[in-house]
């Protein structure tokens, strides 16, 4: 059995894993805030689930271009959950205000400015930084038909381009769930989404992700 099958079999069991988990939460919030964040959760944890079939079927170039979206559908449930003011919920729920959502960077830099009053936000507000500073626009590339997708159809697929980008994949879904479980009862909930971890790091992609201590 190939490594890139490997990984991908250990991160579709780290999903079902983590489905297993937050199926059990007995309850969630009801309130416009939480449902907003959980739905992109799952929209975001839906994209990882599209991005493994895209790699397992060849289908590589657009399997980065969804590592893409997914980041952006996780950035915008931290910007429901934390940073969008009341205003903001208000106006989205009525169709004549014109609202239109902040562009995915300003969201992350509006999260970044909530570090100062709530530090614990750390561990989820700093991997979207780093994924936007390191990775979005060559990953807007593969979603808009730029030079990347272009040169590696003519040299072939990196095994190592693929390791980033799977597991890159896996710790935003892991975020995901993490944050999805939040909208639920507080306390111990969370934590058993951190014991999943155990068993998974080899298919995470850093530190960050592997340690639950980091993570509010």
């Amino acid at each position: 059995m190939n490594y890139e099958l490997i990984l991908l079999e250990q991160s579709e069991a780290f999903a079902l894993h983590l489905g297993d988990c937050i199926d059990r939460m007995p309850e969630r919030d009801n309130s416009h805030r939480a449902l907003a964040a959980a739905f992109a959760c799952e929209l975001g944890i839906e994209h990882a689930y599209a991005l493994r079939i895209l790699f397992a079927t060849g289908a590589q170039n657009a399997a980065c271009a969804m590592l893409h979206v997914q980041y952006e559908a996780l950035v915008r449930a931290a910007w429901y959950a934390y940073a969008a003011s009341d205003a903001d919920f208000k106006a989205m729920l009525d169709p004549d205000s014109g609202f239109t959502l902040p562009h995915t960077g300003h969201m992350v830099h509006g999260l970044k400015a909530r570090l100062a009053d709530e530090p614990g936000l750390a561990g989820l507000v700093k991997p979207l930084l780093a994924m936007n500073d390191a990775y979005s626009a060559a990953l807007g590339d593969f979603e808009h038909g730029g030079i990347n997708p272009m040169h590696r159809t003519g040299s072939g697929f990196p095994v190592d381009l693929f390791d980033t980008v799977v597991r890159s994949s896996n710790g935003l879904m892991y975020l995901s769930f993490r944050l999805l479980a939040r909208q639920g009862p507080p306390g111990a909930f969370v934590q058993s989404i951190d014991e999943a971890l155990r068993g998974f790091e080899d298919a995470l992609p850093m530190v960050c992700f592997q340690d639950p201590a980091l993570v509010d």
